[in-house]
């Protein structure tokens, strides 16, 4: 009993010595109006939550453990400002511990969620996060999310920085996920995911390259939009008040088919030739203008090619941002969406939108009136303005 003791009292005194902990709430609350045209059942004026940025709380800590090693945690839960809601689990944005060292860099474990690898490609939109931007085009991939992960984040060496992502299935079969399990991409089911970032800061200039792959839950690529592998590079240059943009990104699905997506009730109203794309390709390039310190505007075109039709379309948007105060900012953007005759892609956030026909017959998607997408060939233009704050 006395060497317990001792052993607590002298366990004691190190972490007196050692420990020195912190722990931080934080959050942001993302609220706003919007408009939209083009839609099947006519023009839409609505209140919507997280036009920039998804509203969310969260607690942050470190412990110092001595040698310069500190134990980290993150805990990250997302909400609906309009209705106060919470997201599908509590902490489903992030869920993580790890350590982090300046010398040897960051090793986290656990639910990566809402931080999958693929979502660090929204440093290279000139539209930074908002509604309407790189997302659109490929309708929502960029929103990746991943579970029962790690993730490894080099020290800066020369400007030059790297990360990695592997998410386990927690399954008897190594690319196969259990399905229900998730989250995977947009809420679903996922099997085997990983990638690899680089990150290169040199002075005025920024260069950014992401390979990224997520699997379904019998661990195939059958959805270039949800379940795919996709291959991003671009940079920034700061010129003054002035950052131009510019990117590229693959996405490839070679197990995508209708019969694999719809079953056995695909639907019969499709543009002739059009089926599942298994390869996308989107570039785009933009500019933003910090006109005052409290002040900023943003342009940028995007396009995207598929094939196999379902995918060709152009987006041009505009935005503009206010600084209140350091915690407050109000913003708005405006877009317009151009579709060739065999793509219907519109400026929903891919979670509301999914891949499919916008017809009564189609049985991913549900009846006409559920959809926002325009008809195939059609437009849609959308503005909106809201207030962000971040605490």
């Amino acid at each position: 009993m006395k060497k317990w003791l001792l052993f607590a009292s002298l366990l004691g005194s190190s972490a007196a010595v050692y420990a020195q902990s912190s722990v931080t709430l934080y959050g942001r609350i993302d609220t706003g109006i919007q408009y939209q045209t083009g839609m099947p059942q006519g023009n839409l004026f609505s209140m919507e939550t997280g036009n920039w940025d998804t509203p969310r709380f969260g607690l942050k800590g470190s412990e110092d453990i001595g040698a310069g090693t500190k134990v980290i945690f993150t805990l990250e839960a997302g909400f609906n400002s309009l209705d106060g809601s919470i997201g599908s689990t509590l902490f489903s944005r992030q869920a993580t511990i790890g350590a982090a060292n300046p010398a040897w860099g960051t090793f986290k474990v656990g639910n990566m969620g809402a931080y999958e690898l693929q979502q660090d490609s929204f440093d290279l939109d000139p539209q930074l996060m908002m509604l309407y931007g790189i997302q659109t085009l490929v309708r929502g991939r960029n929103w990746s999310d991943a579970s029962n992960g790690f993730e490894y984040t080099s020290p800066t060496l020369g400007g030059l920085r790297v990360k990695g992502q592997y998410e386990l299935t927690n399954s008897t079969n190594w690319n196969s996920g259990d399905p229900g399990s998730g989250p995977g991409q947009l809420g679903g089911a996922q099997g085997r995911s990983d990638g690899i970032e680089l990150n290169y800061d040199a002075g005025i200039a920024h260069l950014l390259a992401i390979y990224d792959e997520i699997r379904d839950s019998n661990g195939e690529f059958d959805n270039v939009y949800v379940n795919s592998r996709s291959v991003m590079a671009g940079g920034t240059l700061a010129m003054g008040p002035v950052t131009l943009y510019s990117g590229y990104q693959h996405l490839s699905a070679p197990q995508a088919s209708d019969e694999g997506y719809f079953g056995d009730g695909a639907p019969t109203s499709l543009p002739s030739g059009v089926s599942l794309p298994t390869a996308v390709d989107q570039e785009w390039i933009g500019a933003r203008w910090n006109a005052t310190p409290t002040t900023g505007f943003g342009a940028a075109v995007y396009h995207t090619n598929a094939n196999h039709g379902n995918g060709n379309a152009t987006l041009w948007t505009l935005t503009a941002t206010y600084a209140l105060s350091k915690r407050t900012v109000l913003y708005s953007e405006v877009a317009t969406v151009r579709n060739s005759s065999t793509s219907n892609i519109g400026l929903g956030d891919g979670y509301s939108d999914p891949y499919g026909a916008n017809v009564v017959d189609d049985p991913a998607s549900g009846a006409a009136n559920s959809r926002t997408d325009p008809n195939f060939g059609g437009s849609q233009t959308g503005v909106f303005a809201g207030i962000l704050t971040h605490f």
